[in-house]
């Protein structure tokens, strides 16, 4: 007598297994959007800033993270524009996104960089701000602080 076993994937509930466009280190450098990680994203470190909100995102599914930046309206504040949004590793590794030269962000848009695939490692998000525009005090601690904003390693 034979016994014949059939396996198949077992997909418990709760967890959506998400059709993604790349998996591991192929997605590093890739965008979260089109690659589909971005779908079960979660937000893991957050840093309000003046005027927009700056964001550490991660994927479970491709095991990347990403920082994510929303422009607010802006209404009377002329603070530092964004010129570069990055996701770097505890390692130094980045993945940078440049925002177009004396455009900056539009109001009530959201940007990302792209992914770094980082199962086991720290990763945080920065956004390099042009400095000068808050007054000639905040201006000489801004640009002292090089203008960078970044959110807590996650």
């Amino acid at each position: 007598m034979a016994i014949t076993a059939v396996l198949s994937p077992v997909v418990l509930a709760g967890e959506a297994q998400a059709d993604v466009g790349c998996y591991g280190d192929y997605c590093s450098g890739m965008d979260p959007g089109t690659t589909r990680c971005a779908e079960d994203a979660k937000t893991i470190a957050v840093k309000e800033l003046t005027g927009a909100i700056l964001e550490l995102r991660y994927s479970p599914t491709c095991k990347t993270n990403w920082a994510r930046y929303h422009q607010y309206p802006r209404g009377w504040y002329f603070g530092g524009s964004p010129l570069a949004l990055r996701a770097v590793q505890d390692t130094g590794y980045t993945q940078t996104y440049t925002f177009k030269l004396n455009e900056g962000a539009k109001e009530n848009e959201t940007y990302w960089s792209p992914m770094i695939y980082s199962p086991v490692k720290l990763v945080r998000a920065e956004v390099a701000l042009s400095c000068g525009d808050k007054g000639i005090l905040a201006s000489i601690a801004d640009c002292a602080m090089n203008g960078v904003e970044k959110t807590a390693a996650g």
